[in-house]
């Protein structure tokens, strides 16, 4: 049965294939013209832009040499070139010009310490007659009866007649003429008002009231002198 088979089916397998041959024989042709004509283009390759990156440029530093300092032998050569150009005599004119200089200085120094011992000398001065004019008279005036006024400026008179001695010294011994005669007005102040004080507690109980008014306005004025004075020293 095998072998009957095997050449029936190779019989109808030609059979078929002749029959296919035929079918695709009277097919009609095809017109290759009704499609398009495909051209493959070739994909444009990208362009690599190739940027060249500046490396960092060069700077140029400037730098400066200092400057060579001069050695100490360097100036010890000039001072002995300067000293050396010197004429012996010069040397002379030189000690001389400095001798000179410092006497002044100390003649100076001398005379400003001088005039600063006498300035407090009359700072002192011129703050006790301040005292007597302002608190002193102003006490001896309030006093209710004449012998209360005369105890107290016989009991102050020792301080006033102290204070006169150091104007007085003040004005007799003075580093310069405008001290000199600024302490000879104080001086001046001072007793004027002193004999006013005096006069002024010495009043008996019958002395009029015209001399009583003389003397008060005699004090007055000798008062305001004193801080004229003290004012304007």
């Amino acid at each position: 049965m095998k072998r009957i088979a095997r050449p029936v089916t190779a019989l109808f397998l030609g059979v078929l294939m002749v029959a296919g041959l035929s079918a695709c024989s009277e097919l009609p042709d095809i017109i290759t013209s009704a499609f398009p004509e495909l051209t493959a283009s070739a994909a444009p390759q990208p362009t690599e832009t190739v940027t060249e990156d500046p490396g960092p440029q060069p700077t140029q530093t400037v730098t400066e040499s200092p400057e060579p300092a001069p050695s100490a032998t360097d100036d010890g050569g000039l001072i002995e070139d300067i000293a050396a150009g010197i004429e012996p005599w010069m040397w002379w004119v030189i000690g001389l010009a400095a001798l000179a200089i410092l006497t002044l200085l100390i003649v100076w120094g001398r005379a400003r310490a001088v005039r600063s011992a006498w300035d407090r000398r009359l700072r002192d001065a011129r703050a006790e007659l301040s005292w007597f004019e302002d608190s002193l008279v102003s006490q001896i005036l309030a006093k209710p009866t004449a012998a209360e006024a005369a105890a107290l400026w016989e009991a102050a008179t020792p301080r006033v007649l102290e204070t006169d001695s150091s104007l007085h010294a003040l004005s007799e011994d003075f580093p310069s003429k405008a001290r000199g005669a600024s302490a000879a007005r104080g001086l001046q102040a001072l007793r004027v008002l002193a004999a006013a004080v005096a006069e002024e507690t010495s009043t008996q109980a019958g002395t009029d009231a015209d001399a009583l008014r003389a003397r008060r306005a005699q004090l007055d004025a000798a008062r305001h002198a004193v801080r004229t004075w003290i004012a304007r020293s």
